[in-house]
């Protein structure tokens, strides 16, 4: 993980339970911005979004976030029956991560589709499928995609948060921390962030994070921008932050120095 640089540390009395996640995104109804990343705080909301364009372009484009996934771990797949099937794996990175395998199909009830593309950056795939004049005899059903989970996730303020629809293997959160040799390894999912967009530091004893994520394709409307922390820590005790930012996910090592 390469270095990241960080705002003079200040100090916060320890959590005696350990550190946590905690300053999430939430509205003045009590209710997170958006539920399935408890992070965000403007943009799309939904780890999927489908849009029809235009009538005259005939094409239907699909976000479909996989944060973790590299490019070289994306294929797409077309069946005979009018589906396109769309599906990723994020690998392993390092001690105490993880992978997860993605997959969903995506058709139309009344037309075939034509020339499907399909492509990721930073964790976020884009589907992008044209209509076809002809008719379809199959009946396929509008989207075949895996439904929103209905085992509803609690996390420990009593706030809902929904899992992943076309996540079918790996950890459902899209954030986590794990105690290592080392010190602490902590992931949080920004899908679309750049290593350039993500900044780091220490504030009170927590560690905060935050990363801006543009739009993927003209079609989106915003991008969207996620902002938290995790702590507290005493500062004098912890090292200085690592930080590895790619395919949509910031993963973060804690140093804990050792006791003199």
């Amino acid at each position: 993980m390469a270095s990241s640089s960080s705002t003079a540390p200040t100090q916060s009395p320890p959590n005696p339970e350990g550190p946590s996640f905690s300053d999430f995104g939430i509205t003045d109804s009590g209710e997170f911005y958006a539920k399935n990343n408890p992070f965000q705080r403007s943009g799309p909301v939904g780890a999927t979004e489908r849009i029809a364009m235009a009538k005259n372009d005939k094409v239907i484009y699909v976000r479909v976030d996989m944060p973790g996934v590299p490019k070289e771990c994306l294929y797409l797949t077309t069946f005979p029956d009018n589906v396109v099937f769309c599906g990723g794996l994020a690998p392993v990175v390092c001690e105490g991560d993880r992978g997860r395998l993605y997959g969903a199909s995506y058709g139309l009830r009344s037309h075939k589709l034509r020339k499907p593309q399909v492509n990721i950056s930073n964790g976020v795939a884009t589907v992008k499928m044209k209509v076809s004049k002809q008719k379809s005899k199959t009946g396929t059903r509008c989207s075949n995609s895996p439904s929103w989970d209905e085992e509803l996730k609690k996390d420990e303020l009593s706030f809902y948060l929904v899992t992943h629809p076309s996540e079918t293997e790996g950890p459902k959160e899209t954030y986590g921390a794990k105690k290592v040799k080392e010190g602490f390894y902590v992931w949080v999912d920004m899908p679309g962030a750049t290593k350039e967009k993500v900044s780091l530091g220490v504030e009170d004893g927590f560690v905060v994070f935050s990363g801006e994520a543009v739009n993927e394709s003209n079609d989106e409307e915003s991008g969207r921008t996620y902002k938290g922390r995790f702590g507290p820590f005493d500062v004098t005790k912890i090292g200085e932050i690592k930080t590895d930012v790619r395919n949509g996910v910031l993963r973060m090592l804690i140093p804990e120095k050792a006791d003199e």
